[in-house]
């Protein structure tokens, strides 16, 4: 971890700022020569920026800075809540989103299957393509701003999008994080913690992007996560999400039923049971009126894996999404051809967090 986090970074429990202790760090050289400075508070020389004095003092610091990195320490706030760094990554979630079966779901995803150049079927290229479109943004767009990937997973989509634009910060609640640290470790630009997207552990107002690629299907209460999302995007900034579009009400309905007895099983039998699901795919695909893929038996028993296994899977429409990102100060809705994904900008309306 970075202490350039410190700018940014609140307890999730209480809202309060934190103090950092320092168990081990190491000095680690790092690609590029863009080194982001803090705007509010200097954790390097322990100081408020009150002043442009105090702000070009800051930054004068901000390369040696960057060579420290925290490897292993503790936040705490002055409430008592305590939080660990472990292998540079700052764990900020709640106790009880480690029994969470979805947490267990997506552990085993980034921990068991095994990747190679494609996820969910889309190479880093194809990845990246993918996000413009069903964000309906383009690599301009995305030029200069400070960004939040809400539900990093491994870090891969993080990294494309932290090439394109100022600083890119990752959060995610799944053991996925400690590949995506791996992976982005040199780069100064990206910055990434293990958190609860429901609770997220920033100062309002912190990013000019925010977006959730594929992450808000899975969730307890849609409503409420784009609202814990909405408040840390700074006014005239811009909220992107996807969300799983409602299908035929026949296929709900077997949907309904099949994940009934599934969510109940244990997820060591779920991942034996997607292998030899993989057959059906295909019909799967063809029978929700989605569009196949042309992925292998690996990716095909993660993709059924995580249909059968996730504790919740929402479904929407634009319409839905649109009233939802409308009454929480969003307009310039743009709305994707391939549902749902959706943008809109926020004009300076700043709405309650919902805990």
């Amino acid at each position: 971890m970075l202490r350039r986090l410190m700018d940014i970074l609140i307890c999730p429990v209480c809202g309060r700022t934190f103090e950092l202790s320092v168990v081990e760090q190491e000095i680690v050289k790092r690609d590029g020569n863009d080194f982001p400075g803090c705007l509010d508070y200097c954790e390097f020389l322990s100081q408020k920026i009150t002043s442009l004095d105090i702000k070009k003092k800051a930054h004068s610091h901000c390369i040696e800075c960057y060579q420290k990195e925290v490897i292993e320490g503790w936040l705490a706030c002055r409430s008592g809540h305590t939080f660990p760094i472990r292998k540079s990554i700052p764990r900020l979630q709640d106790i009880t989103v480690e029994e969470q079966r979805t947490k267990q779901t997506f552990d085993v995803e980034w921990k068991v299957f095994k990747y190679k150049e494609k996820i969910y079927g889309h190479s880093e290229e194809e990845e990246l393509q993918d996000f413009f479109h069903r964000m309906v943004v383009d690599e301009r767009f995305l030029y200069g701003k400070t960004v939040l990937d809400s539900g990093c997973g491994v870090g891969r989509l993080t990294q494309s999008v932290g090439k394109l634009s100022k600083e890119i910060f990752g959060i995610d609640f799944s053991q996925g994080v400690d590949e995506a640290q791996i992976l982005n470790q040199k780069i100064s630009t990206v910055h990434i913690l293990q958190g609860d997207i429901m609770n997220l552990p920033f100062k309002e107002s912190s990013f000019d992007y925010v977006y959730s690629k594929g992450v808000l299907h899975y969730v307890s209460d849609v409503r409420k996560c784009i609202a814990s999302l909405a408040c840390v995007v700074k006014p005239w900034g811009a909220l992107s999400i996807t969300l799983y579009p409602k299908m035929s009400e026949l296929f709900e309905h077997f949907n309904r039923f099949l994940r009934i007895v599934t969510v109940r099983l244990p997820i060591i039998i779920i991942y034996w049971l997607s292998y030899f699901l993989i057959p059906f795919l295909s019909i799967a695909w063809k029978w929700s009126g989605l569009k196949s893929r042309n992925i292998d038996w690996n990716e095909s028993a993660h993709m059924i894996f995580n249909w059968l296994s996730s504790e919740f899977q929402n479904r929407t429409s634009n319409r839905e999404a649109e009233g939802w990102f409308k009454e929480l100060g969003f307009d310039n809705i743009r709305i994707s051809s391939t549902p749902v994904g959706i943008t809109g900008i926020k004009f300076g309306h700043q709405p309650d967090k919902e805990r």
